[in-house]
């Protein structure tokens, strides 16, 4: 297949396509497919850093700054490889992109079970970085974008899920292989699950744009093919020159920073306010768990209310979490931190890649939001080691959670005044469905 077809799927794809129809579109199972690879990858990994931390730190020698320079060393990864990952995207597909980056992955956390120096642990978080960000959420949210026309923050949102219900399973499990048989064994288990679960799913299931398989997106009926061809896209130097677009890149960056520096340290935290290991392992659960209701909450309510206002309300709820944990020395207050901390956390996977496909198009998607996430994964990055610089100084993590407060607030406030002009599809009908 030719790059014009995978540019303009929708030019190849017509009611009276030869192939007929499956009873099950296919999307669906686009969908379970981004769900387990999600689930695997950035459950796995991304969200069980807070778990291998103070392990990791006290095994070692290493302060938590210096461990937190590896997170940051894997935020560069995916700096350096998201634009060129977007645009690998929208030029050969998404699957081979994907299977590479899975492989870098697992790889990566094999080797990382055998470091001996903090620059290998670091070196290594920065291939596995590269490698996560070619296979997790850049692809998946490109390809369920073109799956689905309408409903698409639904479908993200259920894809989604995989992250933050991975990354509950992965804790406990973690936790346990960590307090049984040590850190270095968690790493092997977590890399070799990873090549033998997601490769396949990978490669059987991943197909980048619907007319692959002769089939249409998913799309209600009460909008025409006229009006699907018409969402087309800006191009990549038109929108790094629209102010909407650094308004959403600034949101992102805060997102990012804000929700990197407080999961990373908050096990660590709990803990040293004299929470258990695992009673800190059990609220960072918690996080995850509500999580999974956050992503198919916030999905439908960017459908409903459009993605700016979905993100705002997220970024309020961010801060209460937030505020709330600075009084979790009671355990009650520690578990309702991590309920506003899990549900708020729900919004930024689902609706950011929404926020670049309703004010850009599909067009660039691959390219623009590659573009757009380096500034969340650059926040992630900081975060961290901002966090643990603060408590490495004060011995404290309060002052910088009253700031990433502040931060969170302003945030909100800010994607209250992206300029208007989202694509809003028509709400459906009743009775409606799938053209």
């Amino acid at each position: 297949m030719g790059e014009s077809a995978r540019r303009d799927p929708l030019a190849h794809a017509s009611p009276t396509a030869s192939r007929p129809e499956p009873r099950i579109f296919h999307g669906f199972y686009i969908v379970a497919a981004c769900f387990v690879i999600l689930f695997m990858l950035w459950g796995m990994v991304i969200n069980t850093f807070p778990i291998f931390l103070k392990p990791l730190s006290e095994s070692m020698g290493w302060s938590r700054e210096a461990v937190s320079v590896a997170l940051l060393m894997g935020a560069v990864g995916m700096l350096v490889s998201a634009p060129i990952a977007g645009k690998l995207l929208d030029r050969v597909g998404a699957r081979p992109v994907m299977a590479g980056g899975t492989v870098i992955v697992g790889c990566g956390l094999i080797a990382a079970s055998r470091v001996t120096e903090l620059w290998q642990i670091q070196l290594l978080f920065g291939l596995i970085g590269c490698g996560l960000i070619s296979s997790s959420v850049i692809p998946c949210s490109l390809v369920i974008s073109n799956w689905f026309v309408s409903r698409r923050g639904t479908a993200m949102g259920v894809a989604f899920v995989g992250t933050s219900l991975g990354g509950m399973a992965a804790s406990y499990l973690t936790n346990w292989i960590i307090l049984n048989y040590g850190w270095r064994e968690a790493f092997v288990f977590s890399g070799v699950s990873i090549l033998v679960v997601v490769t396949p799913v990978v490669l059987l299931m991943i197909r980048t744009h619907p007319c692959e398989l002769g089939v249409e997106p998913y799309c209600d009926s009460g909008l025409d093919r006229a009006d699907v061809g018409r969402l087309g896209g800006v191009g990549v130097k038109q929108a790094l020159s629209m102010r909407v677009f650094w308004q959403i890149a600034g949101v992102m960056f805060v997102v990012g920073l804000v929700g990197g520096g407080v999961s990373n340290h908050s096990v660590a935290y709990l803990t040293d306010i004299g929470h258990s290991p695992t009673a800190a392992t059990v609220v960072w659960m918690v996080v995850m768990g509500v999580m999974t209701l956050g992503k198919l909450t916030f999905g439908g309510l960017a459908d409903r209310w459009g993605a700016a206002s979905a993100m705002a309300l997220g970024c309020a709820l961010y801060a209460v979490g937030i505020a709330i944990l600075s009084f979790a020395q009671a355990y009650p207050m520690a578990i309702l931190s991590a309920v506003f901390f899990g549900f708020a956390s729900g919004a930024p996977l689902t609706v950011n890649p929404l926020l670049t496909a309703n004010y850009f198009g599909m067009k660039n998607f691959g390219a623009l939001y590659g573009i757009l996430n380096v500034m969340v994964t650059l926040g992630g990055a900081v975060g961290p080691v901002v966090a643990g610089a603060v408590f490495g100084r004060l011995h404290s993590y309060l002052p910088v959670f009253h700031v990433f407060v502040a931060l969170m607030l302003l945030a909100a406030i800010c994607t209250l005044f992206l300029r208007k002009g989202e694509t809003r599809l028509p709400a459906r009908a009743p009775g409606q469905s799938r053209r």
